[in-house]
């Protein structure tokens, strides 16, 4: 069940080979003497260029870094310093269980969908709280998302608010809940 006229595979490869090894008795085996140990000097780049390849580029050329390249661990906001949110960006987050604890003595005001606690402080900071009693995951990610959208847009004055969504928040769509957001912060004094 031999194949006869089998072609190769890599006719490049096959054709070097046979060229290589034709010096060899027809019927003597390959053994370790007859592999080169030394390149071949022949003045010619062994690697064939590829279909994609510039011929004109130098070899060994590579792209100059960039200037004032950092370390890949570097990061520039850990050499400064965590910057403060430009209005209408990023909100910073409550962080601990205290901060949560000392909202409990805040100003308080109450929406439909809403109700929000706040306290002044030196920079703005946002709690939103979504419990289970809303709905699975998913529905209170898109309402978490819609609040943090919601304060990020109202370019809040510097104090510690904690917002707490209701059940029926899961029903408003953005406009909705947006008002009652604003609502609940007039109601508390935090915005006029």
């Amino acid at each position: 069940m031999g194949v006869k006229n089998r072609q190769p595979l890599f006719p490049l490869l096959y054709a070097t080979l046979l060229k290589a090894w034709g010096a060899m008795a027809p019927g003597r085996e390959m053994d370790e003497k007859d592999v080169a140990t030394q390149p071949q000097e022949t003045g010619q780049n062994p690697r064939l260029p590829g279909q994609d390849e510039d011929p004109g580029r130098p070899e060994g050329a590579e792209a100059p870094p960039p200037e004032g390249a950092l370390a890949p661990h570097a990061r520039r906001s850990e050499a400064v310093g965590p910057k403060p949110p430009a209005p209408g960006g990023k909100l910073l987050s409550l962080k601990g269980d205290r901060a949560f604890q000392r909202l409990r003595k805040g100003r308080a005001g109450r929406g439909r969908y809403v109700s929000v606690k706040w306290l002044p402080a030196a920079e703005l900071r946002v709690g939103i709280v979504v419990s289970k009693k809303v709905g699975k995951a998913v529905v209170r990610n898109k309402v978490k998302r819609r609040l943090r959208e919601i304060l990020r847009r109202l370019h809040l004055p510097q104090a510690h608010l904690l917002v707490v969504a209701s059940p029926e928040a899961r029903e408003a769509d953005f406009a909705e809940l947006f008002r009652d957001v604003v609502r609940a912060l007039r109601k508390s004094g935090l915005v006029q």
